[in-house]
């Protein structure tokens, strides 16, 4: 893998797929720029890419605030001079009905996983723009094309993010910047553990229930790891990739066939 000196900002850095992202880019000599809003993860995720002989700085930010994304981009800059990569990790899910879900709920899915995208797509694309090149991967979803029930505003989203990952592709394909967006299938992360628990609560069922049920939907028989997206991302990032653009890439161990 060719990401030797590459500086890549990874938003959601402080834990599951952008964690592990910011880590095994790292380790394929990625200088990393980890972001997200938890300081105490976020040094732990940058002390363990120091300890593992890589290097790393950390910046805190809400996504959806756009001045604390400025800062982060520009101590990434100040830093490095130049972003090379960016990685949208940063994303959320609340689950619910339609005719149960809240507006605060709706708007909480929606602010982070599209406006915080779109956010930081602009302004790291900006710096992009200057030196004439740069990568954008999203984090889109298989949600994006496979509907699923009591779980609207966490679906729109993510097609959203694939929609957005065009548009960048046909607009800014011109500067040198290109844009991919990954759709992960059901990847053991906290935010997975986190909605099995919400609708356990709500539907009176062990957390194990949905997960057995879940991997009975998997042509695979498993549910993925973090690592296996973080592959497909640091791959995303080597030129040999470069000619990828506007696309989406599924990555759900065969589930879209089931």
């Amino acid at each position: 893998m060719k990401l030797q000196n590459k500086v890549i900002l990874i938003t959601g850095a402080a834990r599951g797929i952008g964690g592990t992202t910011a880590k095994v880019c790292a380790g394929y000599g990625a200088k990393i720029v980890a972001v997200d809003l938890n300081e105490d993860l976020l040094k732990h995720t940058v002390s363990e890419i120091k300890e593992a002989g890589g290097e790393a700085i950390y910046a805190v930010a809400d996504v959806t605030k756009r001045e604390t994304v400025v800062d982060a981009v520009k101590r990434a800059v100040d830093t490095y001079g130049r972003i090379d990569g960016l990685f949208n990790a940063a994303g959320v899910d609340r689950t619910g009905g339609i005719l149960e879900m809240s507006d605060a709920d709706y708007d909480f899915t929606m602010d982070i996983n599209v406006k915080g995208t779109f956010i930081c797509c602009s302004e790291v694309g900006k710096v992009m723009a200057k030196a004439g090149k740069g990568r954008i991967v999203n984090t889109s979803s298989i949600a994006a094309v496979r509907e699923e029930a009591y779980n609207a505003p966490y679906c729109m989203s993510k097609a959203a993010v694939a929609m957005l990952t065009r548009v960048i592709a046909l607009e800014l394909a011109p500067m040198g910047i290109t844009s991919v967006a990954i759709q992960p299938g059901n990847i053991e992360t906290d935010m997975l553990r986190g909605s099995f628990s919400s609708r356990g609560a709500k539907e009176g069922k062990d957390v194990k229930e949905y997960y057995a049920e879940m991997e009975a939907t998997i042509p695979m028989g498993y549910i993925g790891r973090p690592e296996e997206i973080a592959e497909v991302v640091s791959f995303l990032f080597d030129d040999r990739s470069a000619y990828i653009d506007g696309n989406s890439i599924l990555i759900a161990g065969g589930k879209i066939m089931a």
